[in-house]
């Protein structure tokens, strides 16, 4: 749930407090009911960003909520309740160096271009993005210069809230921008995916690790091959990511990731370290009924 603008006024408050806040204070602040603001405060709890001492709320100490505190002081009379509210967070993580339209944004997002156009408009006002034209078309890129402590914080929530979807006992193998890719000998609450999807698509595994994805979601053939290529730390995993791409190639020949060039090169009969040989790819074709 994305922060609302009442979130983001009692964590500023709380931040530029010297002593933990007593809800009656951020009530009489805010001017909220005192049901509102026990809400605000477990909703700041949940993301990571406060504490409770008893009744008391003072800042976290997790890496997101320090670099909103770098976030506040350098930025303090900012309107920071008006960047970071709603939709906007997903906005500005999809911002960067690299001008984008607004449909590129919107597409990005999932966010209705009249209200990107709103957000857009209000980080104009106040720097947080630069706009150049190209045509008819307006391009909008992020302020690096002015608000290198928003990206921070935007960029350490993120990571934040992907990393705490991973069970305790599992492994992480790789955090991506709204998901995360886990390992674990046990079941979990979880999407199968990497080698462990494998037998949907063909190509039966005798796995001692559960391969997973969080959040749970239906996962397209390329997605699934994109976490074993990610997965792939050994060379018999690497073995079983040949023979899925030889498997369902119509599917994955345009997979963009820095191991299909050695994959490739393999087929055409190169010698690469850590991958397998032409030869070894070969005595398993049979067995999953591929042809080379």
């Amino acid at each position: 749930m994305p922060f609302s603008q009442n979130d983001i006024r009692a964590l500023v408050l709380i931040t530029g407090s010297r002593e933990p806040m007593n809800p009656r204070a951020l009530q009489a602040e805010l001017r909220l009911r005192r049901e509102t603001i026990s809400r605000l405060i477990t909703h700041l709890v949940e993301k990571g960003m406060v504490e409770r001492h008893g009744r008391e709320a003072s800042l976290a100490g997790t890496p997101p909520a320090e670099a909103f505190k770098r976030l506040y002081f350098s930025h303090r009379a900012s309107p920071l309740h008006r960047v970071l509210s709603l939709g906007r967070v997903e906005l500005l993580s999809r911002l960067d160096q690299t001008p984008k339209s607004l449909d590129a944004l919107a597409a990005e997002t999932g966010i209705p271009s009249d209200t990107l156009y709103v957000y857009l408009k209000g980080f104009l006002r106040i720097g947080v993005v630069s706009r150049t034209r190209q045509g008819k078309a307006y391009l909008y890129s992020f302020n690096f210069k002015l608000w290198p402590q928003l990206k921070d914080f935007v960029t350490s929530l993120q990571e934040y809230q992907v990393l705490r979807l991973v069970p305790r006992e599992a492994l992480l193998i790789k955090s991506y921008t709204d998901s995360v890719l886990f390992k674990s000998i046990r079941p979990q609450d979880a999407t199968f995916t990497s080698f462990s999807a494998y037998e949907d698509y063909g190509i039966e595994l005798l796995l001692r690790d559960n391969y997973f994805t969080l959040p749970k979601r239906e996962l397209s053939i390329q997605e699934v091959f994109i976490h074993s290529l990610d997965s792939a730390w050994e060379l018999s995993q690497k073995l079983f990511c040949v023979l899925f791409y030889l498997k369902n190639r119509d599917k994955l020949e345009a997979i963009d990731h820095p191991m299909m060039a050695n994959i490739k090169a393999v087929l055409q009969g190169e010698i690469i370290k850590g991958y397998p040989t032409l030869e070894d790819i070969e005595d398993r074709t049979d067995l999953y009924d591929i042809k080379l």
